[in-house]
């Protein structure tokens, strides 16, 4: 008891590492899927520029003329911190959605990337959207009428991200990196297939947004890719597990031409046995094909 004492001490003396702030924001819930006040932790962040792992958000519509935030905090009731700006409580709500985003895609077995900047401007697209060519994000709020804005949306805002993982897979195959983005925002967003209706104006009372729906012959490549890593993610009940096949055979796709099929034989060429057949019998029943070469 002595040894333990003396060593709490010592580190206390030495400035022992302490556990992160907790930082008010304004994100959605995972259960409710509502907008609601959080007090989250972002180990690692400069709170008053509004930077760290997850992103670099800076000011302005162009990275030679933005400007970074100076958001002062303060200290809550409960202890946690909190900008003394509405604008910086919003700037570190968006940080949190990106990090929240950040940390199921590491789980999922996605690389650890340097921070991209993010131009948040009021002129900026509703949303966070991802710009391959010039390696940035930007940053808009809205749209108007929708119950949760975009930028907020946990499954839109880790598409975006996985948008960025992806972009070197996009630049060979445009549709498989699509489709594999939009599957992961739904897998990210508590398991929502329809999690981009929350973010339209008028919801999606039609289901077209939603990939579990029933496929229309004419549908994208994307969507139909999506929707078949959807539905076999649902029926294994690993959403996570799902999401590191998906990007597992993302990294796997060769430089020569491939479809939607070629994307899922890699994702079932990765099991054996029961789970193999499972995936293909899915997959084959929403892609309404039989050329799956992992599946014979």
């Amino acid at each position: 008891m002595r040894r333990v004492l003396s060593l709490l001490l010592l580190a206390a003396a030495c400035g022992g590492s302490a556990l992160p702030d907790r930082v008010a924001v304004l994100g959605v819930d995972r259960l409710s899927g509502a907008l609601a006040g959080q007090e989250v932790e972002l180990p690692g962040t400069d709170l008053a520029a509004v930077r760290g792992p997850a992103a670099m958000i800076m000011l302005g519509s162009s990275t030679d003329t933005a400007r970074v935030p100076d958001c002062a905090m303060r200290r809550r009731v409960s202890g946690a911190l909190v900008a003394r700006t509405v604008s910086c409580v919003s700037l570190l709500g968006h940080y949190a959605a990106m990090e929240r985003a950040r940390q199921f895609l590491l789980a999922a077995g996605a690389e650890a990337l340097l921070p991209a900047p993010v131009l948040a401007s009021s002129t900026a697209e509703p949303g966070l959207h991802y710009d391959a060519r010039t390696d940035t994000f930007t940053l808009g709020e809205g749209p108007e009428g929708a119950r949760v804005p975009l930028a907020l949306n946990p499954g839109a805002v880790t598409r975006e991200m996985a948008r960025r993982q992806l972009r070197a897979v996009a630049s060979a195959h445009p549709e498989e990196a699509e489709g594999i983005a939009l599957f992961l925002g739904a897998a990210a967003a508590a398991g929502d297939p329809g999690y981009l209706a929350a973010s339209q104006p008028g919801g999606d009372p039609t289901g077209q947004l939603d990939l579990s729906r029933p496929l229309p012959v004419d549908v994208p490549a994307s969507a139909a890719l999506a929707a078949a890593l959807w539905a076999w993610a649902d029926a294994s009940g690993d959403l996570t597990g799902a999401s590191r096949a998906a990007l597992a055979a993302a990294r796997a796709l060769g430089p020569s031409a491939s479809d939607p099929a070629a994307v899922l034989s890699l994702v079932a060429a990765q099991f054996e046995g029961a789970e193999r057949d499972q995936a293909c019998a899915v997959f084959r029943a929403r892609l309404h094909a039989a050329g799956i070469p992992a599946c014979p």
